[in-house]
């Protein structure tokens, strides 16, 4: 773990603090990312087989949160929602979770695009996760069949049309913070009916670039595969 400032979780917001804490912030926030490549990586490649990498992808996505959750909380109020940075000086509040969530960012413009994406995740919020829990509950049920000798489909074909359905929801959802919505800038709190630990661990926009990328190239892949 990071040694913090002695005052506070970080420094005062908007001020400069000490490069070192800056980045083993960084890497730490990095590093609890990693737990959800890692995850799929288990549920798409199944290296323990079918039972066994699903069960221990479950785990330790639940798991996760228990770590990622209270390590975002703490360093809430001392890092950007939208890019990561440590020393934002710009109040947003979020309501995620059933609690408030005091956040900075950067500038009015890192604000008003993490406000921007927020509100289309809270008005889409039915089509995001049907997008992908559905797909994610069909692998996972289909490979614990398969574990116990009654597959219902060949796992790569469970496991491209997971990548299919997730790829294109994450796409979409990615590009919400570039269309322009007349209530992004509205002085109440933004809403993420989803856990916001996972968006802030790098940063709302860092992540939606990880999503664009690995999501573009799933989609690619696939239609290399036809």
């Amino acid at each position: 773990m990071i040694h913090q400032p002695p005052a506070g979780h970080g420094p005062e917001p908007g001020a400069e603090g000490p490069k070192p804490f800056f980045a083993a912030l960084a890497a730490e926030g990095l590093a609890l990312f990693l737990f959800i490549p890692l995850v799929l990586f288990l549920f798409l490649r199944q290296p323990l087989g079918p039972g066994w990498s699903v069960a221990t992808g479950l785990a330790v996505m639940f798991g996760h949160r228990f770590v990622a959750g209270p390590w975002a909380a703490k360093f809430a109020d001392a890092r950007c929602l939208w890019c990561g940075r440590v020393g934002a000086a710009k109040a947003v509040e979020v309501l995620s979770g059933g609690r408030t969530w005091s956040m900075r960012a950067c500038s009015a413009a890192h604000a008003a695009r993490a406000r921007r994406f927020l509100g289309f995740v809270s008005r889409f919020r039915l089509p995001i996760a049907l997008g992908i829990f559905v797909p994610l509950a069909w692998l996972v049920a289909a490979s614990f069949a398969a574990a116990f000798g009654h597959p219902l489909l060949p796992h790569p074909v469970n496991a491209l049309a997971f990548r299919v359905v997730v790829a294109a929801t994450v796409v979409v959802t990615s590009l919400a913070p570039l269309v322009p919505s007349a209530g992004a800038e509205a002085a109440v709190p933004a809403r993420c009916p989803f856990p916001i630990h996972n968006l802030v661990l790098l940063g709302i926009g860092n992540t939606m670039w990880v999503f664009r990328v690995v999501g573009a190239w799933w989609l690619i892949d696939a239609w290399l595969r036809l």
